[in-house]
């Protein structure tokens, strides 16, 4: 487990290689601890599936380094720009339009994809180092709360944990955006305010 107290830089490194190699990694996220991998690695994302314990037709969401990269993913939305803008990087969660090239990993039944630029510069930084769209789940057992310290059940499935102390609790906000109108799915870190449809 790396700590604190280890250069924030060298550990981010070391995620993202074990990520790049197919690994498994537990990370501080947006107020709470996530499992992740790489979106493009279908090993790992099936591991991710088994360590979860995750439904096959329930995806993940993508993480992503840059908030322009929301373009490379998702079909065009003037809302989603807007919103992009204005909480990214940040804990909001942004479920669009996938476009073809998404991940069986991270696209939904219905077309859709969840996607985040993280708030946290660690998390971002791990995503960056990755060289690919980073899937990620809550690092709890289903029907657990959610997880603020990395040394639940699941930290002992994975390839690095990564212990940024105890986290707020509170996790992004999940909004899905279909053309002029926005509505929450889950309530987090970031108020939608009058968006909320």
């Amino acid at each position: 487990m790396l700590t604190p107290g280890d250069p924030w830089s060298d550990v981010a490194a070391r995620a993202a290689a074990v990520l790049r190699a197919g690994g498994v990694a537990l990370l501080p996220a947006e107020g709470v601890y996530g499992l992740h991998a790489l979106a493009c690695d279908p090993a790992a994302v099936a591991r991710l599936f088994a360590i979860k314990q995750r439904e096959p037709e329930k995806r993940f969401i993508g993480l992503i380094a840059e908030p322009a990269e929301i373009g490379r993913w998702t079909e065009p939305s003037a809302l989603a720009a807007v919103l992009a803008a204005e909480h990214w990087p940040g804990a909001l969660t942004l479920v669009l339009r996938a476009v073809s090239s998404v991940p069986d990993s991270m696209r939904s039944a219905d077309g859709t994809i969840a996607l985040r630029c993280p708030g946290n510069p660690f998390l971002r930084a791990v995503v960056a180092g990755a060289g690919g769209i980073v899937i990620s789940t809550s690092a709890n057992e289903t029907g657990e709360p959610a997880a603020v310290r990395p040394d639940g059940p699941l930290a002992s499935r994975v390839d690095l944990v990564v212990d940024q102390g105890t986290l707020s609790g509170t996790p992004s906000t999940v909004a899905l955006v279909e053309g002029d109108r926005v509505r929450v799915l889950r309530e987090g870190a970031v108020r939608l305010g009058g968006r909320r449809a």
